[in-house]
């Protein structure tokens, strides 16, 4: 413990006394926690895996007592990386373990949030980063009530307010490495965290199925699996609408930032999206999931090909992308008004619900695709997630 606290004094060298001396009593309360560090559970016998059907970025196995979760090369251009978490709802103090069901988590990502809330647990999440964000009804309530507590952002994360809550885990996400030095802190002070890389699956339904991933920690697989399959089949009936369709509307995505334009790579999650829908997206024969940065030059040249134009960034009417640069107006998007943005239900502060919900919601974002696309096609002709610029 001395060592810790020593650890602590050069770690937040400067910060206030008060706020230092806060941070070490909580410790002293979390101290007791299993250091989760990876060690061996060679002893278990996992005699049975879950088959997933799309996500490739997680495994689980189960055995009698144990669940393991591995998560796989979890961000960017990350090769021969993975993650092993233990739960069990009778934990051997002897191997490191995660308690389930756990009852209170911090998320550091609206998605987190977005799963916990489909198999309705948001009871127990304590903390989350950019409350203002938020649009799931349940949790902007909690913290009207103090129930849920903001913990800050990515970049400036209230380390004191988390050890304050004592969560039994934190669910985080990484962009590069460099994220393991921040989170081995909590690790330090026996907070586990779990890395989540949802983000990194290039199909709408191995996004969903990140859902089985979430429902271990709350003993929940079975109702996920019936939530998931639920949502599987309404995409895969709607996919079926549009099969055999041959005339398919070109499609173009996003809006110049600083002089690049950055787009969809033709394997992300977006164009399978599109293609799904019975769209033909502009970028198709990419063959990368990243994002492509490309210059305006070249997407004002390629999108006089397409037909139709979807998310906007920031824009929110016809006027506001001749505002961002007065070339795009020659576009025949732009001139047929065929401009769709994924911002419907976007509050004040930005949050878009697109991104938050959408991530368990697929079937959802493809009907309303597919009715921009196909306007004819579904009776339905209602939009939930994205609007038609004016």
């Amino acid at each position: 413990m001395l060592k810790l606290i020593s650890y602590l004094k050069k770690s937040f060298q400067g910060l206030n006394i008060n706020i230092l001396g806060s941070i070490i009593l909580m410790l002293l309360f979390v101290s007791c926690k299993n250091d989760l560090k990876d060690k061996s559970d060679t002893s278990i016998e996992y005699n049975d895996t879950v088959k997933l059907k799309y996500a490739n970025g997680f495994k689980i196995l189960i055995d009698d007592n144990y669940t393991k979760l591995i998560v796989e090369n979890p961000w960017q251009k990350a090769k021969g990386i993975s993650f092993e978490y233990v739960l069990s709802s009778k934990p051997d103090k002897n191997k490191n373990t995660i308690n389930t069901p756990v009852k209170n988590v911090v998320c550091l990502s609206t998605t987190h949030v977005a799963y916990i809330s489909a198999i309705s647990k948001q009871s127990t999440i304590s903390g989350i980063t950019n409350s203002k964000l938020i649009s799931d009804t349940v949790i902007l309530q909690q913290l009207k009530n103090s129930k849920t507590h903001d913990v800050g952002n990515e970049q400036a994360l209230n380390y004191e307010t988390i050890l304050s809550l004592n969560p039994d885990v934190i669910f985080a996400y990484g962009i590069g490495a460099e994220v393991q030095s921040v989170y081995h802190k909590f690790a330090e002070w026996g907070i586990p965290v779990v890395i989540i890389a949802e983000y990194l699956e290039n199909t709408p339904l191995a996004k969903t199925e990140w859902l089985k991933f979430f429902s271990c920690f709350y003993n929940d697989i079975e109702n996920a699996n019936l939530i998931f399959d639920n949502v599987e089949h309404q995409y895969l009936d709607y996919t079926k609408k549009v099969n055999g369709i041959t005339k398919k509307p070109t499609v173009m995505s996003s809006l110049p930032w600083k002089g690049v334009w950055y787009v969809p790579g033709g394997l992300s999650f977006m164009a399978n999206f599109i293609n799904d829908a019975g769209g033909s997206y502009l970028y198709k024969s990419d063959e990368t999931r990243e994002s492509l940065n490309l210059s305006i030059e070249q997407v004002m040249l390629d999108g006089k090909k397409a037909d139709i134009w979807i998310h906007t960034g920031m824009a929110n009417t016809i006027k506001d992308i001749e505002g961002a640069d007065t070339r795009l107006a020659s576009l025949p998007a732009y001139f047929n008004q065929q401009i769709y943005n994924n911002n419907k239900r976007q509050n004040k502060f930005g949050g878009n619900d697109f991104w938050e919900s959408g991530v368990v919601n697929p079937h959802l974002i493809l009907k309303d695709l597919i009715q921009i696309f196909h306007p004819n096609i579904l009776s339905d002709t209602s939009l939930y997630y994205y609007q038609k610029l004016n």
